[in-house]
């Protein structure tokens, strides 16, 4: 049962194929008729294509091409009335497909007349998506290719996520312009990495209409690898700059300690044969340790900067401040080589 199903999945997938196929043979036969001037079998078989009873499924490219000499086959003929009818299947092309063009080449004075009629009965901005390229700024430019179907203005303007944009173009228009891009903003700054609306406004000189398109291309910077700059340094990196405020206590309490062991040591070896001399002795003593305990506390709360430390972190901050900016010009001019690579995007403005 799998293999039955698997086998009328796969019928049903080429059934389309096939018609597709069969449009385009339809089509290439029309196109030889005409080419050979058998315009009125080259109608009937381009008349089929587009006909909602077509048993072939029939693309949008192949419903233009249709339209397209269907127009020229009846343009072709003499008389109004064919013009007209000409003007209209023109039209239904152009409606598809603003970028549909006759070959003046290809085309006689007739043809041509009757096309450039029905681009003024109607009006369309259109672009076509940018083509993946890659950009070195200053050197290369990516060429975008925008029309309006008759005289218009036209506004072309790049605009990015982040805010970045840049006019392209501004001003009169009829049919298809190519407009140039170099990779820069308004400002003058490098394009940043990001995906870009392009819009083309067209607001027609003929007609009160006005009508807008877009497309979207992603732009990615190409640059060698960029190098991190050193951190911050920690705490744990930098030497302490100051003695803590316990030295200072510290330095008055051994004071003490020395005043209080003279004192005890008087007392406890007091005895009338060591005689009165040693009492202030031990006096002078422990009044030395009080006086040198206040002193030492004073001077380390004044004084609590340790230079040497000072002296090795600021090396410290300087060494890596002299490493940062070796890095930032090497990344400097990493980027001024920066090209960038620009790609058509489907949906919208991310």
């Amino acid at each position: 049962m799998k293999r039955l199903a698997a086998v009328a999945f796969l019928l049903l997938l080429a059934a389309p194929l096939a018609a597709q196929g069969n449009t385009a043979e339809m089509l290439q036969r029309a196109r030889r008729l005409y080419e050979n001037l058998e315009v009125e079998q080259a109608l009937v078989i381009l008349q089929q294509v587009i006909s909602p009873a077509s048993p072939f499924v029939v693309s949008s490219e192949q419903r233009v091409e249709a339209y397209k000499y269907l127009g020229a086959s009846l343009a072709f003929q003499r008389g109004a009335v064919k013009r007209d009818s000409a003007i209209t299947y023109f039209r239904a092309a152009l409606e598809r497909d603003p970028f549909v063009d006759l070959e003046p080449q290809n085309f006689n004075p007739a043809q041509l007349g009757a096309f450039a009629e029905a681009r003024k009965q109607i009006f369309a901005a259109a672009v076509r998506p940018a083509r993946a390229d890659t950009l070195t700024p200053g050197s290369s430019q990516v060429t975008i290719q925008a029309l309006t179907t008759h005289a218009a203005r036209m506004h072309v303007e790049l605009h990015a996520t982040g805010g970045a944009r840049r006019v392209l173009y501004d001003g009169d228009n009829d049919g298809l312009r190519e407009v140039r891009w170099d990779g820069l903003v308004s400002d003058g700054s490098l394009a940043p990495a990001d995906r870009y609306q392009l819009d083309v406004i067209g607001e027609s000189r003929l007609l009160r209409l006005t009508d807008t398109a877009s497309t979207y291309l992603d732009v990615t910077w190409l640059h060698p690898v960029l190098e991190d700059t050193l951190p911050a340094l920690a705490a744990g990196d930098l030497l302490p700059e100051q003695y803590p405020a316990s030295v200072a206590t510290g330095n008055l309490l051994k004071g003490l300690a020395v005043a209080a062991g003279a004192l005890l040591t008087q007392t406890a070896l007091a005895s009338s044969s060591l005689g009165g001399g040693n009492a202030l002795l031990s006096g002078a003593v422990a009044g030395a340790g009080v006086l040198t305990g206040i002193v030492s506390f004073s001077v380390r709360q004044r004084h609590r900067d340790i230079p040497a430390n000072i002296a090795e972190n600021a090396r410290r901050r300087a060494e890596r401040e002299t490493a940062n900016l070796g890095v930032r010009q090497r990344n400097a001019d990493k980027l001024r080589q920066t090209r960038l690579a620009i790609g058509s995007a489907s949906g919208g403005v991310r």
